[in-house]
């Protein structure tokens, strides 16, 4: 051992530094590797779990309010039949029975022409005798005998979900097949003596989960499929793996995956059961594929590693006398580049590797530089873009066309409320549209907030009143379109609705110097102090709004800035339980 030392401390300095270099870049090489070989492999593995996991909660999540939409339109329906003879009719011969039935029919084809996932709808009564949208009885046997009346019967305050649809006392004119369905029924009760009088089942098409399961991937080899409570399936995309998934496999509770071997792959196995639904959305994603993408890092990352090595051998004989000091040179520029200064550059006299480094280094910190300003730009423009898209992603000329329509026949029959509203409304919709124009005049803006306001003053009567009050020298005045009514909308359904009695809402415009004020004042329910400084404090500092009650505010706000710079927007005083007011402040144009 010393003669290895002696021989080692007996070669030229060069030679020193290169096997110095050389074995220190080899242990942290090799931990490198085996820690980065483990790293990527746990990874990948952990990455593809939580991906299949929020899938399967994804996917399980649509199915639900898929579901919960059906069992609305249940609802809706036992709410529109509740006191309808329809139920209490003994037989067809019944003079009521033509007549009930066909607006019940027309109700059920209603609903069915809006809601493409419903195939079809039948009512039976306790009586034996139904209603349809092209269903019919294949006998005479009672419905009462079905197992689906029966279950629906039992438990009349929940809906119950039928995954096969096979076997019923029922054929349909429709274009679907009872393969192509899944059923759901709900009982229909009496509100004064709980008696059922009646189910409800619909035939629900299987698109609704195709089209969840579709929108969503785990991998080439992977998919998704979602069984019932029985653990049947209920839709499965076609392939030699689904069928293959014992349901023992699908038991597993929390985050815990299962692993199996099925025709000779491995796989992974997830699934989660819907508290509401009782159906279960299993996620199936193979290993192999995972490993595949892991072994190809890992053999980079070899290769990378052993190139460096060569790289480290070669370059350490040429460079030892010459490198440390462009070296700390450079360290220093990049330590002050990453504290914020972008102004550095690198200086060298040689064209050798480090001079290279060098220039790298410079036009790095030139393209950083360049990647700095295209990004605020980027932004700007992205920002138009997502509000120019958001204005001209419905343009429903033909919508207002129709309410001229509308108008025209109601001044026939001489309803003239209906003549009022429906113009208010086709005003509405001009002004929304505007041509194109993302600018108009505040006497259209005022007009379209007047005719939002009466609108909603027919459907709350007493309970709403406002006031409009705007200086006439206004009028011209060029503002961008649509800014009032989201904020009007907002004093409505925030502060009015809320309050006990009636409200009223001003809007008011008037000129302070070189500014319009807007002023929207409501004298209803308030902002509580906390909430009512998060949202300015929100507003002033561009950061993410509560979507469901505060994106108009944020929407007009990103307008009205991007329109015109920071100084201009929205503010907000209020007193909970009192009053709100919110204000708006623009540039008044030369004209006005």
């Amino acid at each position: 051992m010393r003669k290895i030392l002696d021989k080692f401390l007996n070669i030229r300095f060069r030679n020193k530094m290169v096997l110095s270099y050389l074995f220190m870049a080899l242990i942290p090489f090799a931990v490198f590797s085996i820690v980065s070989g483990l790293v990527f492999v746990n990874q990948a593995q952990q990455t593809a779990m939580d991906h299949t996991a929020q899938t399967i909660n994804q996917v399980c999540d649509s199915i639900d309010v898929y579901i919960g939409t059906i069992e609305k339109t249940a609802n809706y329906i036992s709410v529109e039949l509740k006191n309808n003879d329809f139920w209490n009719l003994q037989s067809e011969e019944d003079p009521k029975w033509k007549t009930q039935t066909g607006q019940i029919r027309e109700l059920l084809q209603n609903i069915a022409s809006s809601h493409d996932e419903i195939a079809g709808i039948l009512i039976a009564t306790k009586n034996d005798l139904y209603v349809s949208t092209g269903m019919s009885r294949i006998s005479r046997d009672s419905f009462h005998n079905e197992s689906w009346y029966r279950q629906a019967e039992q438990s009349p305050e929940e809906i119950r979900l039928i995954s096969d649809a096979t076997g019923r006392n029922i054929v349909t004119n429709q274009d679907y097949s009872v393969d192509d369905v899944f059923s759901l029924t709900k009982a229909v009760s009496d509100p004064k003596t709980g008696e059922v009088l009646g189910v409800i089942l619909f035939d629900i098409r299987h698109d609704i989960i195709k089209k969840s399961i579709n929108s969503v991937t785990i991998g080439e080899k992977g998919f998704v499929f979602v069984t019932d409570a029985d653990n049947s399936i209920v839709y499965a995309p076609v392939n030699d793996v689904v069928y293959r998934v014992s349901p023992l496999w699908l038991g597993g509770s929390g985050n815990a995956f299962v692993t199996a071997n099925i025709r000779g792959g491995n796989y992974q196995i997830h699934s989660e059961k819907s508290e509401y639904t009782g159906w279960r959305t299993v996620g199936v994603f193979s290993n192999d594929e995972v490993m595949a993408g892991v072994n190809t890092i890992i053999y980079i990352l070899f290769g990378c590693i052993l190139f460096t090595v060569l790289f480290v051998l070669f370059s350490s004989f040429e460079l030892a006398e010459t490198i440390t000091k462009p070296i700390f040179k450079l360290q220093t520029l990049m330590k002050q580049a990453e504290g914020g200064d972008l102004s550095v550059r690198f200086n060298s006299k040689y064209n050798d590797e480090i001079g290279e480094l060098g220039l790298s280094f410079n036009h790095m910190i030139d393209q950083i530089g360049n990647l700095i300003r295209m990004v605020y730009v980027e932004q700007q423009n992205k920002r138009f873009a997502e509000l120019k898209s958001l204005q001209e992603q419905i343009k429903p000329h033909f919508l207002y066309n129709t309410l001229d329509t509308i108008s025209w026949m109601a001044r026939d029959y001489g309803a003239s409320d209906i003549v009022r509203l429906v113009d208010a409304l086709t005003s509405m919709f001009r002004i929304g549209l505007s041509h194109g124009k993302d600018m108009i005049t505040i006497r259209e803006e005022i007009t379209h907030v007047s005719n939002y306001l009466y609108i909603q003053k027919i459907r709350y009567k007493d309970k709403l009143n406002y006031q409009i009050e705007v200086d006439e020298k206004l009028a011209g005045c060029k503002v961008p379109k649509l800014i009032l009514q989201p904020l009007v909308e907002n004093a409505i359904y925030h502060g009015v609705k809320e309050k006990r009695g009636g409200g009223t809402i001003a809007v008011t415009a008037h000129r302070k110097g070189n500014l319009v004020v807007f002023r929207v004042h409501d004298d209803g329910a308030g902002i509580p102090a906390d909430r009512l400084e998060l949202l300015n404090h929100q507003l002033n500092n561009h950061t993410e709004l509560d979507q469901k009650q505060s994106f108009g505010l944020f929407y007009i706000q990103e307008r009205i800035q991007l329109c015109y710079g920071k100084e201009y927007g929205i503010s907000i005083e209020s007193q909970e339980g009192e009053e709100t007011t919110v204000t708006v402040i623009l540039p008044a144009d030369d004209d006005s």
